[in-house]
Parts: C-alpha cells; structure tokens; sequence
C-alpha cells in the first residue's frame, strides 16, 4: 500500500534521478605525457552519447515538476511507473558506461603498448645514430692515419727502388765478371777434360781387349766349374746312398763293433801329425817374437831419429843460419842419417818380408797337414763304414741262421706233434674196429635171441622199439667217428689211407644193415628201409 500523499516522508524524485557526472578534468598521470595526443575515432561517439543520455534526464525532471502539480493519487500511481523505468534506464545506462569503460581501458592500454614499442625504436635509433657518428670518427682517424702511412710507404718505396736499381747494377757487373772467369776456367776444363777423355779411351780399348782375354778364361773356367759341379753332384749321390744304406744296416743292427779296435790302428799316425802340428805352433810363436823385437827396434830408431831431428833444429840459430858452412854440415849430418835410417828400414822390411814368406809356407805346410789329416781322417771313417757294414752283413746272417733254426725247430715240434695225433687217431680206429667186431658178434647173439623170444610169443610192439634205438644210437656213433677222422686228415693236409676210408665207410653200412636185419618186416616196410 502507499503512504498517504500529505505526509512529509515522501521521497522526492530527484532522489531516484542519476546526478550528472562531474564535468571536472581528472589529473593524468605523468607518463601519458609522453603520449601523443591522438584522439581515436570512437571518442567523439562517446562524447555524444552523454548527451544524449543527459537529455532523458532533464524530461524526467520536467515531467516531476509537472506530475507535481497534479493530483496527489494519480501523483503517487506516476511516481512509481516513473521510478521503475528510471531505475531501470539506469542499469542499462550503467552497463553500457561499464562496457564503455572496458573498451576505452583497452584502447589505453594498447596506446600505451604502442608508445613503448616508439620509444623503444627512438632509443634504438638514437644509438645507432651515436654509434654510427663514432664510426664516422674513426673512420675519418683511420683515413688520415692510412693517408700518411700511405705517403711514408711512398716514400720508402722511392728509396727501395732507387737501392735495388743500384744492387742491380752490382750484381750484373758481379755476374758479368764471374761470367768471364768461368768461361775462362770452363775452356781450361774443357780442354784437360779433352785430353782426360783420350787417354780413358785409350785405357778403354785396353781394358776393352783385357775384358775379352777375361771372358774367355771366365767362360773357361765356367765350363772347369760346371764339369767339377757334375762330378761333385755325382759323387755326392753316391755318398748319400752308400750313406742311407749304412744308415738303415746301424738302424737295422746296431752298434756292435767297438770303437777302441779301430782307434788303436790310427793312433801312431796321429800322434805323428799332432807332434809336427806343435812344431809349427813353436815355430810360429818363434817368428811372432822375431817379428815383435824388430818392431821395437824399429820404434826406437824413429823415437831416436826424432829426437835429433830436434836437437839439430834447436841448435841451428838465427845467427848461425846465416853461415852456410854450419847449415851443410848440418843438413849432411841429417842426410846421412835418414840415408842409414833408411837401410835399417830395408832390411827390416826385407826380414818382415822373408818373415811373411816364412808364414806362408808354414801355413802351407799345415794347411796341407790338415788335408791329409782330413784325408786319412776320411779313409778312416770309410774303412770303419765298410767295416760295420760287414759287421752288419755277418749280424744279418747269424740272425737269419737264427730264424732258421728256429723254424726248423718248429717244424720238427710240429712233425713230432703230428705224429703223436696219428697214433692217437689210429688208436682210436683200433678201438672203433673192435667195436664193430663185437657189435657183429652181439649181431649174431642178438638173432638167436630174437628166434627164441619169436617162440615166446613176445609182443610185437617190443620187438619194435628196442631195435630202432639200437639203430640210431649205432649210426650216431658212426657218423661222429667218420666226421672225426676226415677232420682229422683235412687238418693234416694228407689224404686219408685207403684202409681207413674202407673201415669208416663199411662201419655205418655194417651198422645200417644190421640195424635193418634186426627190425621185423613190418616196420622195415613202414620206415621205407632198403
């Protein structure tokens, strides 16, 4: 419900009107003064729409003061409509100032990012700029200080030019001299080099027919050796096989021969040649202390020498070198010196020569001591070769002769062996006779018995069977001796005796035929025995 209209609490309308903003200009901060004043196009609009959000306000203003003069029912009934839609015009004209605000806030943000990025790119410039004004600097430096280097290098170049020209001119005067003299010295060479090279071809052609008599002794000598090479090579085959052969005689024998029986014929011979061996050695030692003592006398006789030399030489004086009879005499004492110095020289170089001589026979003499020692050292060897090889020859046979008794011992244990299984066998074959002897006499026992039980009336089944076991136990016997002896003769490697085979064959027919006899005549023809 609404209050009455005549109270005095009622709320004016200007209560619920928006104030006008205050058209006071803020104070800017100090760092938009750098900004440029750039309006942008949308600030004009925003001017305009507050005036035209002001205009609204007036009407209201106007229409209160005229509701006013109304009546107070429909007065309140108004105030209500009119404060709504006040209300809410103002949230509308709030949000859009809010909106407002938030663009223009933007827009200030992006002119202040936009002044930054100028002021930076103003810094930057105004560093090059000041760098490259220092640069200009010393470039224009460097161009002077180039400038007059420039005209010292001139300067010393001048000078460089005018010292080379001058060197120049010396060494060609240099070089033209030297050029002569060595045209000079080249003809010089060139003419001893002339007569160096005919005398070469000369030595040449001499050499060139000496080279001939030499190929032709060489090519001599190359046949000499090639023949010798042939021989050798032929001789030592021969050696390798006797060698081989004696090789596989000790393998196959062995050492038997002693050494001290042939070491005992060489021993004379050897004690000769080592006795005239320590006679050259005594010799040689002889010669060497001969040859050392004539060395020192030697050393001493040019110590001695020296030594006067220098005596003379100190006793000649600047005074006295002006006289020239002290000079002769001193120079004759010196001459007859050397002169007797040089005899003794000779005669010890003929001794020293006499001496070698002496050597070289010596050691001719031994040397030609050491081939026959070589020699007979060879023969020797060769003859104890031959030796053992007849050693071995007689070791061979002895062993032979051995492997032959042997065998014939074998031979007569085997003969003896052979003789004692033929008794065997023939004893045996006495046993087998007297064997069938008494089978045939119990053969004839055995009829009279048969005749006797016939009249006794035995049984016929009997009768049957006892002589068919008789029968076979006969044949077996039979046919184990026959298999016996014919083994016995195939080991032998002999053929059987004529006897023998007579008695084996007639044994089994015996013991057949009398088996057959024994058996009635029923089972003979049931068996099919003929």
């Amino acid at each position: 419900m609404f209050p009455p209209s005549g109270s005095t609490g009622l709320i004016p309308p200007s209560h619920f009107q928006t104030r006008p903003l205050s058209t006071l200009p803020k104070m800017a901060p100090t760092w938009l003064a750098d900004i440029p004043l750039v309006q942008p196009p949308g600030y004009q609009d925003v001017s305009e729409r507050r005036t035209d959000t002001q205009r609204p306000q007036v009407t209201m203003w106007e229409r209160d003061v005229a509701s006013n003069r109304q009546e107070p029912g429909q007065r309140g009934r108004c105030r209500e409509l009119e404060g709504s839609q006040a209300l809410s015009q103002q949230a509308e004209l709030i949000s859009r100032q809010l909106q407002e605000l938030r663009r223009l806030e933007e827009e200030v943000r992006l002119l202040r990012e936009t002044s930054l990025q100028q002021k930076m790119r103003l810094e930057a410039q105004a560093m090059e700029l000041e760098a490259l004004a220092r640069a200009e600097k010393a470039g224009r430096a460097e161009a002077e200080g180039l400038r007059a280097a420039l005209a010292g290098a001139e300067v010393v170049r001048k000078n460089l030019e005018e010292g080379s020209q001058r060197e120049l001119e010396e060494v060609q005067r240099l070089h033209q001299e030297q050029l002569s003299s060595l045209t000079q010295a080249h003809q010089e060479a060139l003419s001893s080099l002339t007569s160096k090279a005919e005398g070469l071809e000369k030595s040449l052609s001499s050499l060139e027919t000496r080279r001939s008599g030499e190929a032709k002794e060489l090519a001599e000598a190359q046949r000499e050796a090639e023949l010798l090479r042939k021989q050798l090579s032929k001789t030592q085959d021969d050696l390798e096989a006797q060698v081989t052969l004696v090789e596989n005689l000790r393998k196959y024998v062995g050492e038997q021969v002693p050494p001290e029986v042939h070491s005992q014929t060489w021993e004379p011979e050897r004690q000769k040649l080592l006795e005239t061996v320590q006679h050259l050695q005594e010799d040689r030692d002889g010669l060497h202390a001969t040859a050392e003592l004539l060395q020192v006398r030697v050393q001493s006789l040019t110590h001695i020498l020296a030594l006067q030399e220098e005596e003379l030489t100190r006793k000649v004086q600047p005074s006295d070198s002006l006289e020239p009879e002290f000079t002769r005499k001193c120079q004759s004492l010196l001459n007859r010196w050397r002169e007797k110095v040089f005899a003794l020289m000779v005669q010890l170089k003929a001794q020293e020569l006499e001496h070698s001589n002496s050597v070289k026979q010596l050691k001719g003499q031994v040397a030609s001591l050491q081939e026959q020692v070589t020699a007979q050292s060879q023969e020797q060897a060769i003859l104890q070769r031959s030796l053992q090889d007849k050693a071995a020859e007689a070791e061979v046979e002895r062993m032979g002769a051995k492997a032959l008794q042997l065998e014939l011992s074998r031979a007569q244990e085997a003969r003896r062996w052979w003789q004692q299984q033929t008794a065997s066998a023939e004893e045996q074959l006495r046993l087998v006779v007297n064997a069938v002897s008494r089978y045939q006499g119990w053969r004839g026992g055995w009829s009279t018995v048969s005749a006797t039980s016939a009249s006794r009336n035995l049984s016929q089944e009997g009768m049957e069977s006892w002589p068919l076991e008789a029968t076979g136990r006969l044949q077996g016997w039979a046919h184990l001796a026959l298999s016996k002896f014919l083994c016995l003769f195939l080991f032998l490697g002999q053929p059987p005796l004529h006897s023998y085979l007579i008695t084996c064959y007639e044994f089994p027919v015996a013991c057949w035929a009398g088996g057959e006899a024994l058996l009635p005549p029923a089972v003979q023809s049931s068996n099919g025995l003929s």
